[in-house]
């Protein structure tokens, strides 16, 4: 399978064929720790509900941990990547380097 082949795949899994679902694991990726819903919806400008749809796949899938959680603000929702997510991003982004690599381009 070329990385072009695997990226599709990847691509076409349920939790990361959309932009916004893959957005939001790269952003969790290098918050790399617990984030607030309200930070997150500020930070990527979505509606609360098409967040709240987008994390609620993403945490049946096992990628981010999303839960209520007492915070400095009080309780709060709260996202943070999974190693699991974490191994996903870190796929998509080394399949991102191979191909731009092959291409003769700078990762």
């Amino acid at each position: 399978m070329t990385e072009f082949d695997e990226l599709m795949r990847l691509l076409g899994t349920r939790a990361l064929s959309s932009g916004v679902r893959l957005g939001i694991l790269i952003a969790l990726y290098v918050v790399d720790g617990y984030i607030t819903f309200s930070d997150l919806q500020r930070a990527l400008d979505l509606p609360k509900s098409t967040l709240h749809e987008h994390l609620q796949i993403l945490a049946e899938e096992g990628y981010i941990e999303y839960r209520r959680a007492i915070t400095e603000r009080g309780v709060r929702a709260v996202a943070k990547i999974t190693d699991k997510g974490r191994g996903i991003v870190r796929r998509y982004l080394d399949l991102l380097r191979r191909i731009y690599q092959k291409q003769g381009e700078p990762p």
